[in-house]
């Protein structure tokens, strides 16, 4: 559950950002829209590396 939750408030972001008009002030939509996919692309492999901790603990306790 919790993952869906980050995973709707990042697209949530994303789809914010995407309406904004091209070339706004302080961070410009391109920039923001690079920086959102960058932060999809962490989580991703941070759910990787969770989860293979998890597998790990647990061959460990078998």
């Amino acid at each position: 559950m919790l993952q869906f939750d980050r995973d709707h408030e990042i697209e949530h972001l994303r789809r914010s950002l995407a309406m904004l008009p091209a070339g706004s002030d302080a961070l410009k939509r391109e920039e923001a829209m690079a920086l959102l996919g960058r932060l999809r692309d962490v989580t991703a492999r941070l759910r990787r590396v969770e989860d293979g901790l998890r597998a790990l603990i647990a061959d460990e306790t078998e």
